[in-house]
């Protein structure tokens, strides 16, 4: 309601998140959609939490880490859910929504090495499946957090440049109404 009083352009909204802001930013950009706005340009999702209950095969394979261990992510969780009975929510788990169909475009990057990979590249499937316009990045050799690593990771830039990529098309104006 008011982004244009800190210079923002309410035409040009973006939901963006990384792990479980990933999941937030998931939740957000249904609850957009399904409570009439605010209409969204796009959702970024980095290497997002979205399954709360999930197994697979990336959970299996790292569940030992590198960075962020299956345990460790369900422990953190966990913190978010309260009852682990909400875990079937679609506040808690946005694959379980009884649509994906009329989201935003969605930009879902995940790490290799992340035992939430294979959640987050299924949502992105389960988006495009449903008719949204959905690019899935999986960078190879990157871990969970890598983003939050840009002192350390100099490979960060791939996600920037996946980023600009997705969103440039999306949000550029033509000349006559910029």
């Amino acid at each position: 309601r008011h982004i244009a009083d800190f210079g923002g352009d309410p035409e040009r909204l973006v939901v963006m998140g990384e792990s479980a802001g990933g999941l937030l930013a998931a939740v957000a950009a249904q609850r957009a959609r399904d409570q009439n706005g605010p209409t969204l340009s796009a959702q970024v999702l980095f290497y997002p939490a979205i399954d709360l209950d999930a197994q697979t095969g990336s959970r299996i394979e790292f569940a030992d880490g590198p960075i962020l261990g299956t345990e460790t992510a369900r422990a953190m969780l966990s913190t978010y859910l309260g009852d682990a009975a909400n875990a079937a929510s679609a506040l808690a788990s946005p694959n379980r929504a009884r649509s994906l169909a009329g989201l935003p475009p969605a930009l879902v990057v995940s790490a290799q090495c992340d035992p939430l990979r294979d959640e987050g590249e299924a949502y992105g499937r389960a988006m495009q499946d449903a008719g949204v316009h959905t690019r899935i990045v999986r960078l190879p050799g990157m871990v969970h957090g890598a983003y939050n690593l840009s002192a350390f990771v100099p490979r960060v830039e791939e996600f920037n440049r996946a980023t600009v990529d997705f969103l440039l098309p999306l949000l550029q104006r033509s000349p006559e109404t910029a």
